[in-house]
């Protein structure tokens, strides 16, 4: 009798997408499963495992388990896989979720999950920001292009499109119907077939993602549109034996986001992280510290507010080679709550992430700080856990530039 194995499900899609919203959505909807979940950050700010937790209403957080510091589908597949194997053992869970970061390119992570003892693949799901698409890639246009090089981060959109058995088109109420028709026939082309799902802050039903059986390795790869495109035209070679032009839509595929805000970190100035500088050989990598994409991260921190006006002036003129922003913060004119702040391309939002605990009275500041007692750590003498925490990732960015800049908007 073959032994019972553990379902699970990679969900990826470039930064800021919605995947940690649609996430939410299947914690809070889980239809009977008891689902672990597997956060990976592109950066040291692991805002979204706390974001996964406060928004799910989550109590047992130790289903969550946040992989930072490196990227699943490179450095991380060791701890991935181990990872995954101690929830299987465990027993407590019968699905397991692996959120992949934004610049992750979900091939390899694929590759890595159909080695887990005991789990089988269950589903892939790719997310895509429908507004993102025409506000930034002309509509899904740029995706097509002939030459494409592959360090562009179309090439890592494509390869996020084409390879996953369910696509989530999400955002749709973000633009119009001719838009999204666009949209569409341009996925239509990259990946030709696969399940579309649309939506929009992250409503889905939760069968149309766990336990679909949809996942196979060869199908999906097979299925996507370049490599039906070669086959097409090998076939034509095969029954014609005249000269052609074939001008193949060979894309590569690589990468996607994460970020979250966690009081545990430790972070003591602004630092330049460059952990997602991948060579994505895959077969003999050199172990070089480079990113295919100009993909690189650093960590605002300040123990200062933000000015509103002053951050509000600067939105207006934020880097467009800022792909994702996100982190906590607080403003000089309410010292006592905490902000998320979060931004995709060129959408910026911030909004309420609760009260500092040093705005708490002495007593529930006592009883949060004697249970939590990592974020002493952090604590600071004047200003007591309010910080600026900003994970900020981008592709070929001046990282000097962008710190001058967002300190001439504290207060």
């Amino acid at each position: 009798m073959a032994k019972k194995t553990t379902p699970m499900a990679l969900l990826c899609g470039y930064l800021g997408a919605g995947k940690t919203t649609l996430l939410n959505q299947i914690l809070t909807n889980q239809k009977g499963y008891k689902v672990a979940v597997i956060v990976n950050d592109i950066g040291e700010v692991n805002v979204d495992a706390k974001l996964i937790a406060d928004g799910a209403k989550v109590t047992d957080t130790s289903s969550i388990v946040p992989l930072t510091n490196g990227c699943i589908c490179c450095t991380l597949k060791t701890d991935l896989v181990s990872n995954i194997e101690n929830l299987i053992k465990s027993g407590k869970y019968d699905y397991i979720l692996i959120e992949a970061s934004g610049v992750c390119e979900p091939m390899p992570i694929a590759q890595s999950l159909m080695q887990v003892s005991n789990g089988n693949l269950d589903n892939v799901i790719g997310v895509v920001d429908a507004k993102r698409l025409v506000d930034e890639f002309a509509g899904g246009d740029s995706l097509l292009k002939k030459d494409m090089d592959e360090e562009n981060i179309e090439s890592l959109l494509v390869q996020q499109i084409e390879f996953c058995s369910t696509l989530v088109i999400n955002k749709k109420d973000l633009v119009t119907e001719d838009e999204f028709k666009k949209v569409r026939a341009v996925i239509n082309a990259i990946h030709p077939g696969v399940k579309v799902i649309e939506t929009d802050h992250g409503k889905a039903d939760i069968a149309d993602m766990l336990a679909t059986g949809s996942f196979d390795f060869e199908t999906v790869y097979a299925s996507a549109g370049w490599c039906q495109k070669l086959e097409e035209e090998e076939d034509d070679d095969d029954d014609d034996h005249d000269e052609h032009d074939h001008d193949h839509d060979e894309h590569e595929h690589e990468h996607e986001h994460g970020h979250h805000h966690d009081d545990d970190d430790d972070d003591h100035d602004e630092h330049d992280h460059h952990h997602h500088h991948h060579e994505h050989k895959h077969d003999g990598d050199s172990g070089a510290d480079e990113d295919e994409y100009g993909i690189a991260t650093f960590v605002y921190y300040r123990r200062k507010p933000f000015n509103r006006q002053k951050l509000d002036s600067f939105a207006d003129k934020w880097p467009r080679n800022i792909i994702r922003c996100k982190g906590l913060m607080w403003f000089d004119d309410e010292p006592d709550m905490a902000w998320v702040f979060e931004t995709s391309g060129r959408q910026i939002q911030a909004g309420y992430s609760g009260q500092w605990i040093a705005a708490c009275p002495p007593a529930e500041q006592k009883k949060i700080l004697a249970e939590n007692p990592r974020i002493k750590d952090e604590w600071d003498e004047k200003v007591g856990d309010r910080m600026i925490k900003l994970c900020v990732i981008g592709q070929n960015m001046d990282k000097k530039a962008i710190t001058e800049a967002l300190d001439g908007c504290l207060a």
